[in-house]
């Protein structure tokens, strides 16, 4: 699946926000060698250690903001999660 249809993001913002975390350490962008269809590199992100200690933090925040009532519960789960 392609990762922007994955995240429901803008390839163009994706792009930004995938350089982003892989320049502050938390994704490892690695070239596969593949071309797509437009010709671009095909890149595979792998999750570092940090990017784990980060997406722990980010569940804790979210489940104290399900706990105080902020969100609904079903509100961080995709369709494809039932």
């Amino acid at each position: 699946m392609r990762i922007e249809r994955a995240t429901l993001i803008e390839r163009k913002e994706l792009r930004d926000h995938l350089q982003r975390l892989s320049d502050s350490g938390h994704i490892e962008a690695i070239d596969t060698g593949r071309t797509g269809r437009g010709g671009h590199a095909v890149i595979a992100y792998t999750i570092t250690e940090a990017g784990r200690g980060l997406r722990g933090d980010l569940g804790r925040w979210i489940d104290l903001g399900v706990r105080l009532g902020y969100y609904p519960e079903e509100f961080f789960y995709l369709p494809s999660d039932a």
